[in-house]
């Protein structure tokens, strides 16, 4: 059973430069109606009552007015009571006093912050609405009222970002009380504003070297790699991300969420007004037993400790070396991948081209 659950909150204040998430700008009469449907889609899911992570995503959940997001907690309450890590995504704009104090009372210990660059100029050209103050003083206002677990988002590889900004960029962020950072390269997606106005990211030689910077970087100066994009304390590693990276099945909820339980995956893709109208109504897809061995692989080996052996068997009746011979005796002479107590992982050149790695096995 799943023990996660995701709800997609699908507004924002505005719209930044790279996003094609599904969301639209806040309004206080759309979010009335999408809690309407949310509280109706709560209902019919009958969500288990021993969820161990809970995650408040989008989207910007912190752009809801106060009434509408105590609203919010209040329809997840009785799922909350056995959660170990309850994080909510905010930006550095909405992360207001009064929206810190009602996330920490409601059981919030975890906060995701979209900071994505210490650099006005950048942060202008990605229509994001903070700067430098507003993210230190965000992280101040977290620790104040209790949540000391906090996670900052940065992107690399932006439209004319050099690589002294990206390493400014990651120098703020050690200098930061935070126990989380999670970096993304920019991809230009056809429905985002870059697109449309032709922007493009670094060139791959650029994107690469930022990557290993910030690799070094980090590890040089108290963070762990646990992930292929996500570094933390030690100890402090995500819980809810890694039910993905473990491939556990987990609950998704409205507008825009995704999950994944039963041996099937759904998706709430439809748009608002289907979602308003029967916010029950998912698209499913079955997974077969060889989709389900892929796919775990596939996330277990995004992690630096890669994907557990036992599991695999037990999961599936038959061991990894079994049903991947080919691809592992591949692998293993070219020295993208290695057996290491018990999980196969990739090595460091593995993890360096790890697209490369799971095409051999995808064949």
């Amino acid at each position: 059973m799943a023990e996660s659950c995701y709800v997609h909150v699908p507004f924002c204040t505005h719209i930044c430069g790279y996003c094609d998430f599904q969301r639209a700008g806040y309004s206080e009469v759309l979010c009335e109606k999408w809690l309407d449907a949310l509280e109706k889609e709560i209902i019919g899911r009958k969500l288990p009552v021993n969820l161990k992570t809970m995650y408040l995503g989008g989207g910007t959940p912190s752009c809801l007015n106060l009434p509408q997001l105590k609203r919010l907690f209040t329809l997840l309450a009785p799922y909350t009571s056995h959660i170990e890590e309850y994080t909510m995504e905010m930006n550095p704009e909405s992360c207001t006093e009064e929206v810190v104090k009602l996330a920490a009372s409601m059981g919030v210990n975890r906060v995701s912050l979209g900071v994505q660059s210490f650099d006005d100029k950048l942060l202008k050209l990605m229509n994001r609405k903070h700067d430098k103050k507003m993210i230190q003083d965000s992280i101040d206002r977290l620790h104040r009222a209790g949540i000391h677990n906090i996670s900052v988002d940065v992107m690399y590889s932006l439209p004319f970002q050099t690589i002294e900004q990206w390493m400014n960029t990651l120098e703020e962020c050690v200098r930061l009380n935070i126990t989380h950072l999670s970096m993304y390269s920019l991809t230009i997606e056809p429905g985002s504003a870059f697109a449309r106005k032709n922007l493009k990211p670094q060139d791959s030689e650029t994107e690469a070297e930022m990557y290993e910077k910030a690799i070094e970087y980090l590890n040089d100066h108290g963070f762990v790699q646990y992930e292929i994009s996500s570094f933390c304390r030690p100890g402090l590693e995500s819980r809810h991300n890694l039910a993905y990276w473990h491939y556990d099945d987990f609950i998704g909820l409205g507008l825009g969420a995704s999950g994944k339980e039963n041996h099937r995956r759904y998706d709430h893709l439809q748009g608002f007004q289907h979602y308003l109208n029967d916010p029950l109504n998912v698209k499913w897809i079955e997974l077969s037993k060889e989709d389900e061995m892929f796919e775990m692989l596939m996330m277990g080996l995004r992690l630096k400790e890669g994907m557990s052996l036992s599991l695999f068997q037990q999961r599936f009746s038959c061991t990894f070396e079994q049903v991947y011979a080919e691809p592992v005796a591949l692998c293993l002479k070219k020295g993208w991948i290695e057996f290491d107590g018990g999980k196969i992982k990739a090595t460091e050149r593995g993890f360096e081209i790890l697209n490369t790695v799971l095409e051999e096995f995808l064949s």
